[in-house]
């Protein structure tokens, strides 16, 4: 028999055993101009600094260079002096949801606005936060900022806008969503639109500049809504102006206009509808190389999708189910993430074979390849894989010599054996290959090949064989 091309997946479709489209775990793939499918690591999370004493990121926001960011109960900067990243600590700051920063544009000190658990402060970037200077503005569930004003949102469906570049409020400047008496979970705000989001709906209301009254008017209802208040993202500064969100229907949908395309495959659409609590789902963004992603988090997974492809691949940080971002903003001149669990703080680096330190580990594993002969033997398997990628001098082996683990299922993906090592290929050894020998007789249930790599030097995978013989 001729030997039969490995499916490795270009979009990670897990299932149950056997039902799998295959798995790309910390791999993304993406198909090359002479039409061959790559996939490779995503990028590292590069530490540049650790807060000590403090955990769990609950938001942040770039202001003229610094990055400011709530850990836990605190609320404090980054700045970026003579090449060291410096902490600066601005007192305690209430709560433990997330955190939904916004500026405006006055000059020249922006007046910066927090509102988190239902409570709106102001905050300067010396001395901290207090509480916000207008009562009239109550206990909104968010903020942003469009053409001038803040903007805050009620579960009660009402909208506020504060006075120009001025945190004043009138409460003559209100304006409800009323497509659905669903109330409001969020606003946010891209281009000179600003988007009222409840579980049913997203309303569209772009800036007019009404004279009197509410500064934006209402102009279309998109028929779906959000499945929790951070469930959506792609409107941060620097990205790629694609807001993308989870829906309360389990599907992931890209606004386009007026319309809600979905983006989600099966597997993501699945994995929400398990999902019996919602409102913890968690959306970041960041970009590198040309790759936009979109990253969606739950307590039990974190699925990533990458506008440059229009393919998903799953993201988990070393030890755990899940990715550890829990907010990602641009500063710095790159992406800063900031931890779930600890006070670190890193940049997205695509030259960065770790997270955090920790290893970031590969994991590709191939849908399943079935129809085989009955009693057919599996005697050898090659991949394709980039190789002389070890680096000299360099940590020894993990860097001077990198390894690949090749592991394989007979059983339809119920278990896989204990992997075999194989080198990558060390500095100038370009002609290196992959080959596995003797991987034994294929059942009925088909066989499924995968691959991993821990050690921090790039690991890039074009494919493979597997030679298939039928018994007599």
């Amino acid at each position: 028999m001729p030997p039969v091309q490995v499916p490795f997946p270009t979009s990670s479709a897990k299932g149950k055993f056997a039902e799998s489209g295959g798995r790309l775990v910390n791999a993304f793939a993406e198909k090359l101009a002479d039409g061959r499918v790559k996939i490779s690591r995503p990028p590292g999370v590069r530490s540049i600094i650790e807060v000590e004493g403090r955990s769990h990121c609950r938001g942040a926001i770039e202001i003229n260079g610094v990055a400011l960011e709530a850990l836990n109960d605190r609320l404090g900067t980054i700045t970026l002096i003579g090449g060291n990243y410096v902490p600066n600590d601005l007192g305690a700051f209430a709560g433990s949801e997330t955190v939904y920063f916004a500026r405006n544009n006055k000059s020249p000190t922006p007046d910066i606005v927090a509102v988190t658990d239902s409570t709106a402060f102001v905050v300067d970037m010396s001395t901290g936060a207090s509480s916000y200077p207008d009562p009239d503005v109550g206990s909104p569930n968010s903020v942003c900022f469009l053409g001038g004003y803040f903007i805050f949102s009620y579960g009660n469906s009402r909208m506020r806008a504060s006075g120009l570049n001025d945190t004043s409020i009138n409460t003559l400047d209100t304006a409800f969503a009323e497509s659905k008496p669903d109330g409001l979970l969020r606003v946010i705000a891209l281009g000179k639109n600003l988007y009222a989001c409840g579980p049913q709906t997203i309303e569209i209301w772009p800036n007019t500049g009404n004279a009197t009254g509410f500064p934006f008017s209402y102009l279309d209802t998109i028929p779906r809504g959000i499945a929790g208040p951070d469930a959506i993202a792609g409107f941060e500064n620097d990205w790629s102006n694609a807001i993308i969100f989870a829906g309360g229907d389990n599907v992931v949908y890209r606004i386009n206009g007026n319309i809600a395309e979905p983006v989600s495959n099966p597997s993501v659409s699945k994995d929400l509808e398990r999902l019996t609590d919602k409102s913890g789902l968690r959306a970041v963004v960041y970009g590198h190389e040309g790759h936009a992603v979109w990253a969606l988090s739950c307590d039990d997974w974190t699925w990533c999708y990458d506008l440059a492809t229009g393919s998903w691949f799953e993201r988990a940080s070393y030890d755990r189910k899940i990715w550890r971002a829990s907010a990602c903003v641009k500063c710095f001149g790159s992406w800063v993430v900031g931890d779930d669990q600890t006070g670190k703080f890193g940049m997205i680096d695509p030259d960065y074979g770790y997270e955090f330190g920790d290893p970031l580990i590969f994991d590709a594993i191939s849908s399943t390849m079935s129809g085989f002969p009955a009693r057919a033997s599996m005697p050898r398997l090659d991949l394709d894989i980039m190789s002389g990628v070890g680096t000299a001098p360099g940590q020894e082996p993990i860097e001077t010599n990198p390894l690949v683990s090749v592991s394989w299922s007979r059983d339809g993906g119920v278990t896989f054996g204990s992997p075999v090592v194989r080198e990558i290929g060390a500095q100038g050894k370009y002609e290196q290959g992959i080959r596995v020998n003797r991987l034994g007789t294929a059942s009925a249930k088909g066989a499924q090949i995968r691959v991993q790599c821990s050690d921090p030097r790039p690991i890039t995978l074009f494919g493979g064989t597997l030679q298939v013989e039928a018994k007599g």
